[in-house]
């Protein structure tokens, strides 16, 4: 029964907008968690407080920071972390789920 049942992953059959799909995934995650939004706008606000800090993070030339702009770019770097393992746990779980639903798919749920 099972050896000629063929069975396409979401990466076969969509490699070329994978990219795209996992950027669906973690845009969601503004709008359903509230943790996540909460350190995008902290994040916001350390770089209106400290504009340096953007500046330091998004060019490729060294730029003096004073001790408060120091430590607020170590803070920035922490939080960015954070949101990456959040957006990392998201796609991971979404993963999950569509494991469930691939098995339902091909009858071994």
């Amino acid at each position: 029964m099972f050896d000629d049942f063929k069975f396409e992953t979401f990466v076969d059959a969509h490699s070329s907008i994978f990219e795209e799909y996992l950027s669906s995934v973690v845009a969601k995650l503004p709008k359903e968690n509230p943790e996540y939004r909460a350190i995008q706008e902290k994040i916001e606000d350390i770089y209106k407080e400290y504009p340096k800090v953007l500046a330091a993070l998004d060019t490729e030339k060294a730029d003096d920071l004073s001790v408060q702009e120091c430590k607020a770019l170590i803070e920035v770097v922490e939080l960015r972390n954070k949101l990456c393992d959040m957006q990392m746990e998201s796609v991971y779980f979404r993963g999950c789920y569509d494991g469930v639903g691939y098995l339902k798919k091909a009858g071994i749920l």
